[in-house]
């Protein structure tokens, strides 16, 4: 079943609420650290697995989504995020034609 946002959003806002600002800026901190720890744990042979991954990068996904509201900055991470993949498109043709002569 797929959320919409609208509905994340409040669920996100009701967790701000309950458990508090600090509270879940540091949650935020945990999930990245545990998600590094599964990136670092891949590199290894049999260190990690698709669930342990995919698990890690929804709770950061939700995380950023709640840092997002908190900070008040969900327009401008779209603008940035807009731009920076604008960006990294641009890098990608360079280094294809570098490459290809």
């Amino acid at each position: 079943m797929k959320i919409p946002y609208n509905v994340r959003k409040v669920v996100y806002e009701e967790a701000i609420t309950t458990f508090g600002t600090v509270s879940q800026i540091w949650m935020a901190v945990e999930e990245m650290s545990e998600l590094t720890k599964e990136l670092a744990k891949g590199q290894r042979p049999n260190g990690t697995s698709a669930a342990a991954l995919a698990d890690e990068i929804a709770d950061v996904t939700i995380m950023m989504e709640q840092l997002g509201i908190l900070f008040e900055v969900n327009q401008q991470v779209q603008d940035r995020i807009d731009f920076k993949v604008e960006r990294l498109a641009q890098r990608i043709e360079k280094a294809r034609e570098e490459q290809h002569g």
